[in-house]
């Protein structure tokens, strides 16, 4: 995450990628990280750029275990592309997006590394997640809050005890399937 974070601040500095094909077409540069509409949007972008390859491969394993021969018979019946999607892929991929689901609404709560090489937080703290708030209340602040700090970890750590008990859920359900 940290590289993909590095090359993507590369691309969006002022006088980086982006900007330099933008002055090339006779457009004005954009300041990405100075407006905390432009700095969210990239850092959750950039968040799902990094990890898109590994639900991807989740979903594909899904397509790849449904029996080709379902796929035979809807097409012997007739059956149109949408309905085959819509009774058939959609239906036996349904376990496989909802561990997509969770893993990422995890990982969306665990958003440090990118926000971190990114943006820092910034501008101000419009781009300041959970993590990264634990980090500077703990660690970066003039006066450093531990309890505060600790008592936001304690916060985080129920929320992912409760979303890993739903992926486990997920899981059973679809291996009892």
């Amino acid at each position: 995450p940290v590289v993909v974070a590095l090359i993507w601040k590369w691309v969006l500095l002022r006088d980086g990628i982006l900007n330099a094909f933008l002055v090339s077409v006779g457009m004005d540069k954009i300041l990405f990280f100075v407006s905390p509409e432009w700095s969210m949007f990239w850092a959750v972008f950039v968040s799902i750029w990094a990890h898109m390859g590994f639900y991807m491969l989740i979903l594909l394993a899904g397509l790849q275990a449904i029996q080709p021969e379902l796929y035979e018979a809807a097409e012997m019946d007739g059956t149109s592309k949408e309905r085959v999607f819509w009774r058939i892929t959609l239906p036996l991929l349904w376990p496989n997006l909802l561990v997509v689901v969770v893993l990422a609404l995890i990982k969306g709560v665990q958003i440090f590394d990118e926000v971190f090489v990114l943006t820092g937080g910034g501008p101000g703290t419009a781009t300041q997640f959970i993590v990264q708030y634990i980090y500077n209340t703990g660690f970066t602040e003039q006066v450093q809050n531990f309890g505060l700090a600790s008592a936001a970890s304690v916060v985080l750590g129920v929320v992912l005890f409760v979303l890993t008990m739903i992926q486990l859920a997920v899981t059973r359900v679809r291996d009892n399937g």
